[in-house]
């Protein structure tokens, strides 16, 4: 699995060779690292460095550390970017309003993708979605049932990179106002506008109409702006 380093740049071939092994399918999300001890062993370096490494990795999210110092590959690492744009989020003094346009920006080009590879199974498991989101009356179902929506669209899409920020930017809003996806499906609100936007989405993927599925996701990431700038208000 893994084999001994150039002692110039010990820490950027460490981290090629654990990004490679994932790559390959060799580490799978949940697989545990060897022990640092054996993983400096087989690459000739000391403990320290391969530490520096996998702190780098638990930062990025590809990794999680458990108590007693084992190390597994993520079960979520399309999640791992949470931290990093935490910190940047942070850095830049970033409004919840900007990180929202990213999310904006992102969901609009996977609504545009997924409207040109959606398959027919695809399209069977987003009406599916759909028909229990508008059935639903319970808000916190319907704030997972929205989460699902758009985690489908965003898979359908089928670019790995649009996807992972997309989540990413998302998750750290909702970390940011807790329960603005319950506070956007409550029905007495949001039954005429956001469920007819939901559908009027679907319709467009599962059609393959790209520029209206691009044009409705742009009109939903609008209204849910709206939701944060009223919420926050409120709080």
């Amino acid at each position: 699995m893994f084999k001994e380093v150039n002692r110039e740049r010990p820490f950027e071939e460490i981290l090629d060779q654990i990004i490679d092994n994932i790559q390959k399918g060799i580490l799978k999300p949940g697989d545990a690292l060897p022990a640092e001890r054996l993983m400096a062993e087989m690459m000739g370096v000391s403990r320290p460095v391969v530490r520096e490494v996998l702190r780098a990795l638990e930062l990025l999210g590809i990794i999680t550390t458990v108590r007693g110092g084992a190390n597994y590959i993520s079960e979520d690492i399309e999640h791992g970017l949470i931290g990093p744009l935490s910190i940047l989020f942070r850095l830049n003094n970033s409004s919840v309003r900007e990180t929202q346009q990213l999310r904006a920006a992102l969901e609009e080009a996977a609504a545009g993708l997924a409207a040109e590879r959606c398959t027919a199974v695809d399209a069977a498991e987003l009406q599916l979605i759909l028909a229990r989101l508008e059935a639903e009356e319970d808000e916190r179902v319907r704030a997972n049932l929205d989460r699902d929506l758009h985690i489908k669209i965003g898979k359908i899409a089928g670019n790995p990179m649009i996807f992972n920020v997309m989540c990413a930017s998302t998750q750290l809003t909702e970390n940011v106002i807790s329960g603005i996806r319950a506070y956007i499906m409550q029905k007495n609100h949001s039954e005429q506008e956001v469920d007819d936007q939901h559908k009027r989405l679907v319709e467009a993927i599962v059609n393959h109409r790209v520029s209206e599925a691009e044009i409705c996701m742009q009109e939903h990431m609008r209204t849910v702006e709206n939701y944060i700038v009223e919420m926050m208000r409120q709080s």
